[in-house]
């Protein structure tokens, strides 16, 4: 949640504008462990088509072929249908309900030889002490993946990072500035004094220790202080920074890999597509984007295959805010789950107030391991 995300309803009270605010935030979690898990079966294929709008009164729907049947969530603002089999604790509806079946899959030497992890973390200034909370879960994350993928499916992967922030190095308020990163990926120190550092723009397969102080290193950031765009900046960097004269960030994604998107944020998604670096600070950005077009470009990234990608986001619950009911930890992030449910059942939400990032990055790896068991060849 960005510093300067108070001081405009300080300005509107002062000019006799009506602000409207989040009222009755309230604190809440989707299941015991606080996480919704969805994961695709690993013995069966799963493709989807979905449509949607971005409207109060918007209907969205995904749908999709699943070996474990079908079930649809709803809220105040429409309904959302996702193949899977749901998941509810004490008669509360979870946002993204899949379990996993439970069943070991047999290793055909098919699927994903590749695993691209591309994380988009939120650097304002109140996201520090989560992204304390990913980095030191991130190792228990990462021996998992070299035990269960490298070690014995001989899968090569890859970590990138870029942040939510969109804002130019031109745009300022008092004596804060936009970072200028606009997807680009983020490979040096930032907010803490370290020196592990990686060799190129992104992190490379290695021993779990280094590969994970890397992480801590880079990931660790802070200085954004404008609207979090998470769906933008992973545009960005998958289109803009690849196809730009820089080419910052080319060479990153693979065709031929398993793409990973992790989102952290305690803001929902604010994207407004090929958005300037500089806006108007009183008007805004402009209008969001909708969220459906975010997905159908991953989806035409990646050869019209949605199953060559999966989706994970800890964040705020879809519609309730968490934490203290009167300084939220994480606001609601409908925009968010609005992501996660069209990707289903590749997806997985986990709560940013856990005490903990452990479980929800272990069971985020559930559906990894899911999704590269079916990734369809290239």
């Amino acid at each position: 949640m960005s510093d300067l995300a108070r001081w405009p309803i300080l300005l509107c009270s002062l000019l006799a504008v009506a602000c409207g605010d989040d009222s009755g935030q309230a604190s809440a979690t989707a299941s015991e462990s606080g996480v919704s898990s969805a994961s695709a079966s690993a013995s069966a294929s799963a493709s989807a088509s979905a449509s949607g709008t971005d409207s109060d009164s918007a209907t969205t729907s995904a749908s999709g072929a699943s070996a474990s049947g079908t079930s649809s969530t709803t809220d105040d603002s429409g309904t959302i249908s996702a193949s899977g089999t749901s998941t509810t604790t004490g008669g509360l509806k979870l946002d993204v309900g899949f379990e996993t079946t439970g069943a070991e899959t047999s290793d055909t030497g098919e699927g994903c030889k590749k695993v691209d992890l591309l994380f988009i973390i939120d650097d304002s200034g109140s996201m520090s002490d989560q992204q304390d909370k990913l980095t030191d879960a991130f190792p228990s994350f990462m021996e998992t993946i070299d035990e269960q993928l490298v070690q014995m499916k001989g899968v090569d992967y890859r970590v990138g990072v870029l942040s939510t922030d969109m804002a130019g190095p031109e745009m300022c308020v008092f004596i804060s500035c936009g970072q200028g990163h606009r997807g680009r990926l983020q490979h040096q120190a930032d907010r803490l004094n370290c020196n592990e550092e990686p060799d190129g723009r992104w992190i490379d397969a290695g021993p779990v220790q280094t590969v994970s102080d890397q992480f801590r290193c880079i990931a660790s950031m802070d200085g954004g202080e404008f609207d979090e765009m998470p769906l933008e900046a992973l545009r960005a960097g998958l289109f803009d920074r690849v196809e730009d004269d820089e080419a910052y960030n080319a060479g990153f994604l693979r065709e031929d890999a398993l793409l990973v998107i992790v989102i952290i944020t305690d803001e929902d998604d604010q994207s407004v597509m090929n958005v300037p670096d500089n806006w108007d600070i009183f008007l805004g950005p402009g209008k969001e984007t909708p969220v459906i077009e975010y997905q159908q470009l991953l989806v035409d990234l990646k050869g019209g295959e949605k199953d060559r990608f999966v989706a994970v986001a800890i964040t705020g619950p879809k519609s309730t805010s968490c934490g203290d009911n009167d300084d939220p930890l994480a606001v609601k992030a409908p925009r968010i789950h609005q992501f996660l449910e069209l990707n289903a059942p590749n997806s997985y939400w986990g709560n940013l107030c856990e005490e903990d990032f452990t479980t929800p990055l272990t069971e985020a790896l559930d559906v990894i391991k899911a999704g590269c068991e079916t990734f369809p060849p290239v």
